[in-house]
Formats: C-alpha cells, structure tokens, sequence
C-alpha cells in the first residue's frame, strides 16, 4: 500500500495482486485508479467489499489489460462499465454470482479483441448470454465456462459457430453437456488444443476419443478401465469444484 499511496510511487506499478485480501474495497481502488496511471494487469480475488462502485473506476484506467475480479461482489452494472473500456484482453470474473446474461452481453458487446474469458460458476449465466460473447468476442483463445450449471448444447453450438481461433475450452462441472457438443467443437474450433470435459457425465470415451485424433488434449472424468468392465457407476453428487482445471485461464505474464 506503500508504493500506491506515495505521491509518484504508484504510477511506477505495472502488476498488482491483491487476492484475498479482505480489507480491499472500493477505496482502495479508487486510490488505485487516481494513482497507478500504468497499471496493466489486476487481480482482486476474493474481495467482497469490491462492487460495481469500483470497478466503474478500474473500466475507467486506459492501460488496464488484464483484470481479475473473481469472487467478487460484482453485478451486471460492473459488467457494463467494463464493456466500455476496449482495451482489455483478459477479464476473470469466476464465482461473480450476482451476474447475469444482461451484463455479460453488455460487456462482451463491446470488447471485441478480448482473448480471454473466465465465467466459471457463475450460476445465472445461461446460453443467452454465450451467444452474445460468442459472436462478439470473436478474437477469444480462451474461455472458462466451467460450472455454469445451466448451460446446454447449445452454448456450444454458439463457441464453435463464432470462436474459431479457440485454442482452451473449460467446460468441466456441466451436467448437460453432452457429444453433441463434441461435435460442435470439431467442426468449428479446428485450432482447440485443450478441453476440460472433467463432471461431465454425459459425454462418452468414444466422442473424446474422436476429438483427440484431430490433436486436441482432453481432461475427462471417465474411467477406461470401468468401460471394459460394463457400464458405467453415476458420478457422486458429493464431488466438490476441483482444485485444478488442467490449465490456468487467466494468466498474468511476468515481467523481466
């Protein structure tokens, strides 16, 4: 807090990390936002007393590239002041629960060179609103969907029509994914490296295997040995959101 609050110190900050750091609120970023003038990447994890409030001051800092608000008290007005500022290229807002498909397509409207997207478990998110990031954010490489739990087929339907230079796709904890999405993904994300189909217990071993022989890695919750021994047991409803994703989403480069 030193370097943020010193007369020139803060126009010095290029990166800041403030996860879990309970005390961080909307002061603190309005101190940010009045003294880091070349701040460029931003994470603000798990702050609950970081609203809309602001974030309408971070959307309002020209040099923001990349800002991470996940676990935050963010809303669909935060997603619309975010929306006005095209130069971001990396936008976290995992576990955002108050978000809805009103803010994502405000947002996603208008960052038309965005390249990464984390919604992960961001419950009210529906498939309304991946067809406006979809056919907006054009330019995304990667996108977290993971535990958006009313999400269907047709979702992807939309990634693969409009997302065509997605190279990592996370759509682990969707019960309603199901191969038809597999075969959305082949015919239209023909640049997907990576495909997180982890609790998705509709999805079989043959479409994964499918994908995998167009060079695509996939992380799967099957057991192949279960599958040759007989059908399959239900995934356990006890299964908790896993720790690791098989990828970072949201990377934030380090500098030399």
């Amino acid at each position: 807090s030193s370097g943020i609050n010193a007369e020139y110190g803060g126009a010095q900050i290029r990166e800041l990390n403030l996860t879990n750091c309970l005390r961080v609120g909307d002061t603190t970023l309005f101190r940010i936002a009045q003294r880091c003038h070349n701040l460029a990447y931003a994470r603000f994890c798990y702050s609950e007393f970081v609203t809309d409030a602001g974030v309408e001051l971070l959307a309002n800092m020209q040099t923001l590239r990349s800002l991470d608000l996940s676990g935050c008290a963010v809303g669909d007005a935060g997603l619309a002041s975010l929306g006005n500022n095209p130069n971001f290229r990396n936008i976290s807002l995992s576990e955002c629960n108050l978000i809805t498909d009103v803010g994502i397509q405000k947002m996603t409207s208008r960052l038309l060179l965005l390249e990464t997207l984390d919604i992960s478990f961001c419950v009210n998110v529906t498939d309304y609103a991946t067809k406006f990031l979809a056919f907006s954010c054009r330019e995304l490489v990667r996108l977290n969907i993971a535990g958006c739990t009313q999400l269907t087929d047709t979702s992807v339907s939309y990634i693969s029509g409009g997302c065509h230079y997605l190279s990592h796709l996370n759509l682990s904890n969707n019960l309603n994914i199901t191969d038809k999405a597999v075969r959305f993904l082949r015919r239209g994300c023909k640049l997907l490296q990576r495909l997180n189909l982890q609790l998705c217990p509709k999805i079989t071993y043959v479409a994964i295997q499918r994908l995998e022989g167009g060079g695509c890695k996939v992380s799967h919750s099957i057991d192949i040995n279960a599958l040759k021994l007989g059908p399959m047991l239900p995934l356990s409803r006890t299964h908790k959101r896993p720790m690791s994703v098989g990828y970072s989403i949201f990377p934030i480069p380090s500098h030399g």
